[in-house]
């Protein structure tokens, strides 16, 4: 795999789910892709955690709202994406648990021109829709049945058969640098956050960008 990606990773006061998301990149997906993490003025301990991460790993950057008022994902994605230093960069949430081969599987469809979305497998604590797979494997941290999940992905990647990708977009998405800066970004307009979504993935149609969804690689 000759590419690599920027996570994208704004984080207030999430820390229990960032360390956990953090430790899944790092084992499943390893150290060559650079995670860029912003503290939206949390006040749990993250800003710290982020340092004492950083200082054992170069492939971290780490960027700080000094507050007090909070800036939302929709400011700070874009700050983080500044910041990244990949040709790619991949919005991505910080209770998010990536499971293996999942960079690999996104980065086999991408090309500028496209954004490419994981797949979410998710408790379930929201409507179901065809874009997901509702399958509890824990809430908490603490409580995640990890050798479970994995069963799973093993079991559905080997039966699924004839549908690799779909077309759509959902968090999290991949897409080139490049091609992220040339649509605007996200619009301030819309933080601090939910309907930054709506807004972006209409622009990205309306400006002939391919969305596709990839059924192979997975996030929790």
């Amino acid at each position: 795999m000759d590419k690599v990606i920027s996570f994208i990773q704004p984080s207030r006061s999430n820390l229990k789910y960032l360390k956990w998301s953090y430790h899944s990149i790092r084992k499943n997906l390893g150290y060559r892709h650079e995670i860029c993490w912003a503290d939206d003025f949390s006040d749990d301990g993250t800003w710290e955690w982020m340092n004492d991460i950083k200082e054992k790993d170069p492939n971290v950057k780490i960027h700080r709202n000094e507050g007090p008022a909070r800036l939302g994902h929709t400011i700070l994605y874009d700050t983080l994406v500044d910041i990244a230093t990949n040709d790619i960069v991949m919005i991505y949430h910080a209770d998010m648990y990536a499971c293996p081969k999942m960079d690999e599987y996104v980065l086999k469809y991408l090309e500028r021109g496209k954004v490419v979305s994981a797949t979410r497998i998710e408790p379930p604590l929201h409507p179901d829709g065809p874009e997901k797979i509702l399958k509890d494997f824990g809430i908490e941290p603490e409580e995640f049945d990890e050798q479970g999940l994995l069963k799973f992905v093993r079991e559905f990647t080997k039966a699924k058969n004839g549908r690799d990708i779909t077309n759509g977009i959902f968090a999290p998405w991949a897409i080139y640098k490049d091609d992220f800066l040339a649509i605007g970004g996200h619009d301030p307009l819309y933080a601090p956050q939910s309907k930054e979504d709506s807004d972006i993935f209409n622009r990205f149609v309306l400006a002939g960008y391919d969305l596709i969804q990839t059924w192979r690689g997975f996030v929790y």
